[in-house]
């Protein structure tokens, strides 16, 4: 707090008090010293923006602080016609590790057009995530996290939105986290792996290759993951890793198609259980596997090079579940396989069929009857 209170009076003013409220403009460049332990909170209805020519917030803390940025209120950096940027800048990362973020903000935040974010410098590495944000808008704007080499931790993102050529390209992992939902309209998203959390998250593929650069997704946890993939567009992606207790979703839209070139598991654990991958509104053609070591049986899928068997289950267009069983029809013209379920009908619907096939017969027999007699 002394701290605070040694600031220049110009900078007091061109920076929020915490915690913040209401709307505050930063329209200059500030840079706040790691020396200064500076803090924020947002609160519910507090906004700070950070909008014009000369907006530049370099904002630096030392490697031993933690959430240094916290609350459920709104950033907004940059617009559509106007720059801005926040630097978030470490330091000393500490030898022993708390294991709290650094960023651990439950608001939004809106990255214009001619904005930029960027969470770099020096921090902890943890097998964890190091920084947490609620939702990120990136409405064609620019979001860098930046590490140093063989830094591995996560960056951790619940909901996020990517559009109009926006771009976040981080050096760490990304996380996403239960409850959350990606929409990427382009290939904005530049991470080397997406570590699916525990509970339900749901990637909105909008775009056409919009997971080109984002070549792997895994399932991080095997206490019951749930990813769902809804694919407008054709996507494809080298490499997908499941775990035990993980359930993939799948509902690809007509006309569009998803191509994975490798199943494996996290780590290449073998024999997992309890892995699913749910079709809904199946079509065979719709998605593709490379890999021809790949055989299915009743009703899984086996992964000879972990010694795992993938549940498959299947819906129709009208949420009706199908029944049969599953073949992997592999073709070395194509270089790729599919899933095709010879779908048998359920025992209801064998009845239904039965009764009208002996109804049928019953008629015939009778028309055969009257037919004999009038002869």
């Amino acid at each position: 707090m002394s701290a605070l209170l040694l600031m220049p009076a110009l900078l007091q003013a061109a920076l929020p008090s915490t915690p913040l409220n209401d709307e505050f403009t930063t329209s200059t460049n500030e840079t706040i010293p790691a020396s200064w332990w500076w803090k924020l909170d947002i609160g519910a209805t507090g906004a700070w923006n950070i909008v014009g020519d000369l907006a530049q917030v370099n904002w630096g803390y030392d490697g031993g602080q933690s959430k240094i940025l916290t609350g459920s209120g709104t950033i907004n950096i940059g617009s559509e016609t106007e720059a801005g940027s926040l630097y978030i800048m470490g330091s000393n990362p500490p030898s022993a590790d708390n294991w709290v973020s650094i960023v651990s903000f439950n608001g939004t935040v809106n990255v214009g057009k001619m904005g930029s974010f960027t969470f770099g410098g020096s921090y902890i590495s943890r097998w964890g995530k190091v920084s947490h944000i609620d939702t990120l808008n990136i409405n064609g704007g620019i979001v860098s996290v930046m590490a140093d080499s063989g830094n591995t931790s996560y960056f951790c993102v619940k909901n996020l939105d990517i559009r109009d050529g926006g771009l976040m390209e981080s050096a760490l992992s990304l996380q996403s986290y239960s409850g959350g939902v990606w929409n990427l309209y382009t290939d904005g998203v530049k991470s080397s792996l997406l570590r699916v959390g525990n509970g339900n998250t749901t990637l909105n593929l909008y775009g056409q290759d919009v997971l080109r650069n984002l070549p792997r997704i895994s399932f991080d946890e095997n206490t019951g993951s749930v990813l769902r993939m809804n694919v407008s567009a054709d996507n494809s992606f080298s490499t997908f890793e499941f775990n035990s207790n993980g359930v993939l979703e799948l509902a690809i839209a007509e006309g569009a198609s998803l191509k994975i070139k490798k199943l494996t598991t996290k780590n290449g654990t073998k024999s997992i259980s309890n892995a699913e991958i749910v079709f809904y509104d199946y079509n065979a053609d719709a998605f593709l596997l490379e890999d021809s070591t790949l055989t299915a049986e009743d009703d899984k899928l086996y992964v000879p090079s972990v010694d795992s068997y993938i549940k498959l289950t299947a819906y129709d267009e009208s949420g009706n579940l199908l029944v049969g069983d599953w073949v992997y029809d592999w073709s070395d013209e194509l270089g790729v396989g599919k899933l095709v379920l010879n779908a048998v009908p359920e025992p209801e619907a064998a009845a239904v069929l039965l009764g009208v096939l002996a109804l049928a017969f019953v008629v015939r027999r009778r028309k055969k009857y009257f037919f004999v007699l009038g002869k």
